[in-house]
This record gives C-alpha cells, structure tokens and sequence, in this order.
C-alpha cells in the first residue's frame, strides 16, 4: 500500500511539474548596430516583481516538449511561433529588431523570475532562421548562478547577457518581411528547464543597419502601417487567449497540488514536496 501511495504520489508530482513555467525571461535585446527585440513568446505587459507561476512566468521560454530543440514553449503561448512571435516584436519595437554585425554582438537582459531562472546560460546561432541547426557562439557577459542554475539571491532581477556574433557569421533566413534573419538562442541548466529564449536579429547592411526594411517603407507605407494593425491584433488576441489559459492552468495546478499535500502528508514524509513546490510557484 505504501508503494502504492508513493507510486501514485510520483506520477501526481510529475504531472504537476509539466505546468511548471519558464523561470527565466530575454526580455530585451539590442545588436551593436543598433536596433531593438526581445525573445519569442515575451509580453511586454507581464509584471517583473514577482516570482510565482502567475502571472509572472506566463510569457518566458522552457525547451520542453516538442519544440525543445528549436524554439520552446510558453505557458500563455504554447510552442513559440517564429513568424507570429516576430511580428509581435515588430509591432511592440516599431518595425525594428536587433542590428548586428559578424562579429559584433547581442547584448540582452535576462529578467529571471525565481530562483531556477539563474545561469550560467549558454547561447547559441542559427543563421537561416529555421531554428533547425544550431552552432554555439561565446558567451562575454553571463548571469550568476550556482548548481542546476538556481540562485534564490537573483530573483525578481534584471542580469546583462551578451553573446558575441562570430566574425564569419552570414544571415540568411528571411521572417515577418524581414531579410537577413538570425536566430540567438540562450538556455540555462535548469533541471525544470532549460529555461531562457530565441532573440531573432538581422544583420545590418554594409554602410548602415538594415533598418528593419526601411528602404521598402518610403514607397509603401500603407502596406507597413497595416502590418503594425495586424501585429497590435494579435498581440491583443494573445493577450486574452493568455487570461483563458491561465485561468484553466492555475484550476488545473491548484487540484494537482492540493492532492499531492494530501498524499505527503499520509505518507509521513512531508518534506518530499519542497523542491517542486519552490518550482511551481
């Protein structure tokens, strides 16, 4: 019976650890060329000065599941949308993303959210932004953290994360109407992660950044203002599917937790649920 119970107790802990958001958030980007991001999948709007599961952590990065090698997920989200996510950049940036430059570099600041979202980070490039294949690139200036990546001193904290664009670097990936796209991915080791983001950059034209298509602007201009309304949509659309599905998870996570307490405490070992309860707040 005692097997039984911790048995039980396991797959519920497990299937609560599933719900478990990113912990920690790119949620800025600059290239050395100029221009302005963030990672897939943020939302400005998204409170910093908290640690618990919502609404703090609803729009960070995890690689899990089916998009763990390629472009994460998000708890509001689901798996990160390169065309979709970039648009929403675009529209909150003003038609820009990170310019960078072979070798230059992407200087970001990760938010990390609770004591999970620490690094070190490693990060690294794609160079057709197909979130395909990625090739690993220097790491100048990484975000503290300890065993696992958890650091509880950093929560609720905003850490400098720049990578350097290595001197050979091509873009080549066209996405949202823009050329000569990359792809930065940085992740942490986090046993509930890795945790972090992918960060699209575009490489700056020779003689000047590459504007974001600013050259096409001067002679369509109609055509880019009702690109920024159809960004401004979704981005409003994301933001209510985000209230619907948070909603429903937190119903669904607060059952699950309820019954695991339930089946520690029969068990005599209450202790059992410390680290996982710290991750799911």
């Amino acid at each position: 019976m005692a097997s039984s119970t911790k048995t039980f107790l396991t797959l519920t802990l497990l299937a609560a650890a599933k719900l478990a958001a990113g912990h920690g958030a790119i949620i800025a980007a600059v290239g050395d060329a100029g221009g302005s991001g963030m990672a897939l999948g943020i939302d400005t709007s998204t409170p910093r000065d908290g640690t618990r599961r919502a609404p703090f952590q609803q729009d960070t990065t995890r690689f899990r599941g089916a998009a763990a090698a390629t472009l994460g997920e998000t708890l509001a989200g689901g798996d990160n949308s390169l065309e979709a996510g970039t648009q929403a950049i675009l529209a909150e940036t003003g038609d820009s993303l990170p310019q960078v430059t072979a070798g230059g570099e992407v200087q970001m600041t990760l938010h990390q959210v609770n004591s999970d979202g620490a690094g070190p980070y490693a990060c690294m490039i794609n160079a057709d932004a197909t979130a395909q294949t990625w090739t690993n690139i220097q790491v100048t200036q990484n975000v503290p953290g300890g065993r696992n990546s958890r650091n509880k001193a950093g929560e609720t904290t905003d850490f400098a994360l720049t990578a350097t664009i290595p001197a050979t670097q091509t873009c080549t990936g066209t996405v949202a109407g823009q050329d000569n796209v990359c792809l930065v991915r940085c992740e942490n080791s986090a046993r509930a992660g890795p945790f972090g983001g992918v960060v699209p950059v575009q490489m700056a034209a020779a003689g000047g950044a590459a504007g974001a298509g600013a050259g096409a602007a001067a002679g369509n201009g109609n055509a880019n203002a009702a690109s920024r309304v159809t960004g401004a949509t979704k981005a409003k659309n994301a933001r209510r599917a985000l209230a619907r599905s948070l909603k429903e998870s937190e119903a669904k996570l607060a059952r699950l937790r309820q019954r695991a307490v339930a089946l520690a405490e029969a068990s005599g070992d209450p202790d059992v649920l410390a680290e996982l309860m710290e991750d799911c707040e």
